[in-house]
């Protein structure tokens, strides 16, 4: 999911760029104030710093002739501002260091949630896991908790990738409600998909924060629809698939799938909610697509391994 920050009321320094309360560093060049991910000028793509540059430039020229000689003449210098100014610079894909620890910690509740869903809560799990390890199907807990990963951090990252694309800032958040929501999934075996979210700002419309919503059901889609194509013209084409490839692929439909369906519910926080709002044509269109593919990993897929087996 994907979500907005909230406006608070400035009780500490925050950081110019993104917003986030820390020991701020003032930036000798625009002086303005920065967090510790940003307090460099390259961090913050700092304008200021080109003028003084540019004075530097002018003094080394002054000294050795007298004069300030232009490197460009002026009007390819004015026609490289102007497509400067219509093709903004775009945010590198980083990560801050408290990106990065939620993106571990989301990364082990959804692990957990995934050995929960098999085994059915996580109490039954301290007696079905070491079964299935004993029973020599470790490799079923193994894949369905990889798969579960691809699909869930596919998702964020096609949020955090396309907010960047539009020059926004984005990063990815551990929330209260996501530990909660976590905490309910892990101990009944319930699939809730909500450790975390990726904030945005910077939107400047109502299109650019529902194509960033729809980013991650779509890679959803796109990854469910990659295993369904596999899964269909594979066998057509004479490969004979065992019983352990052919799980892969029907995993990776059903959990795509579901996942990304779970978060077209048309309310917010969920993306859905956004979609709705913008496009209402396209949440049916993404809804539907993504149904199909999640009743045909379950019941459909079956079929087709039993009409080619390895």
């Amino acid at each position: 999911m994907v979500t907005k920050n909230r406006i608070d009321v400035i009780t500490m320094a925050r950081c110019s760029l993104c917003g986030q309360e820390d020991l701020v560093f003032t930036c000798p060049y625009c002086n303005s104030v920065y967090c510790t991910d940003h307090r460099l000028p390259e961090g913050h793509g700092c304008p200021g710093i080109h003028l003084v540059q540019d004075r530097a430039k002018r003094r080394v020229s002054d000294s050795l002739d007298g004069s300030y000689l232009e490197s460009e003449d002026e009007g390819k210098r004015q026609q490289r501002q102007q497509t400067s100014r219509r093709r903004p610079k775009r945010r590198k894909r980083r990560f801050s260091a408290q990106e990065r620890k939620d993106l571990a910690i989301s990364a082990l509740l959804v692990t957990l949630v995934s050995i929960s869903l098999q085994a059915g809560g996580i109490l039954r799990a301290f007696t079905v896991v070491p079964q299935m390890i004993l029973s020599g199907f470790w490799w079923v807990i193994a894949i369905i908790a990889g798969s579960l990963l691809l699909a869930y951090f596919v998702h964020e990252f096609a949020h955090k990738f396309v907010a960047q694309h539009y020059n926004m800032w984005a990063e990815f958040r551990m929330t209260t409600s996501g530990y909660y929501l976590s905490l309910v999934a892990i101990l009944f075996g319930i699939p809730i998909f909500g450790t975390g979210v990726v904030y945005t700002s910077g939107a400047d419309s109502l299109e650019k924060d529902g194509k960033v919503n729809a980013a991650g059901p779509l890679s959803n889609f796109c990854l469910a629809a990659l295993f369904t194509v596999l899964s269909i013209f594979l066998p057509l084409a004479g490969f004979g698939l065992s019983f352990y490839v052919y799980f892969i692929l029907q995993i990776g439909v059903s959990l795509n799938a579901m996942l990304g369906l779970f978060n077209m519910i048309p309310i917010q926080p969920f993306d859905g909610g956004t979609i709705f709002k913008w496009n209402r044509a396209i949440w049916v269109l993404m809804a539907i697509s993504l149904l199909l593919l999640l009743l045909f990993g379950y019941f459909v897929m079956p079929s087709i391994y039993m009409m080619f087996p390895a």
